[in-house]
């Protein structure tokens, strides 16, 4: 009896030991900003609003770009050409470096070749700089996904919400 209250008393010392990083590692988090699954994000510079979905199981983000073109900057770098539409129907052109190119797996199977650009966004308050895919979203109920890249150490998403960001994005005024 003797021998099974000390592996008892072993197990619980051992349990408390790893749980404490575990416990520092959620209390870090207390300073994260709480958003629902779909919120509004600004995108870019000019901060054009587009309805966005805070997806936790997407690796990267990816936004609904209309008329991609990639052409060659003087002749050796990728460049990209393309126009987001925001919720109010407002359209911004674009001509962005390409950082690189993303194979995306498609749900029917095989890959697709996607420009990756470095984007501006800002969501609930929480500002940064985000590796965005240009996709055609068109079929999709979302213009943007924001994926774990951009959200981890910044965001948690309460999956049963929507539309509770507290803080709001400053955008630049338009001339």
């Amino acid at each position: 009896m003797n021998c099974w209250r000390r592996s008892v008393l072993a197990a619980v010392a051992a349990g408390l030991a790893t749980a404490g990083p575990a416990m520092a590692e959620r209390e870090g988090r207390d300073d994260m900003t709480v958003l629902g699954y779909v919120e509004d994000v600004h995108v870019g510079k000019l901060g054009l609003e587009m309805k966005g979905k805070l997806d936790t199981g997407a690796d990267s983000s990816s936004v609904y770009a209309r008329d991609v073109k990639v052409y060659k900057k003087s002749g050796r770098d990728d460049w990209v050409s393309f126009r987001l539409r925001g919720k109010n129907g407002r359209s911004v052109r674009y001509d962005q470096d390409v950082r690189r190119f993303a194979l995306i797996k498609l749900k029917t199977g095989g890959t697709i070749r996607r420009p990756v650009i470095h984007l501006p966004i800002c969501v609930g308050g929480v500002r940064g700089l985000a590796e965005v895919n240009l996709a055609d979203r068109e079929d999709f109920e979302y213009d943007i996904l924001i994926g774990r890249e951009f959200l981890a150490s910044r965001v948690l998403v309460d999956s049963a919400s929507t539309f509770i960001a507290n803080d709001e994005c400053d955008v630049p005024e338009r001339e």
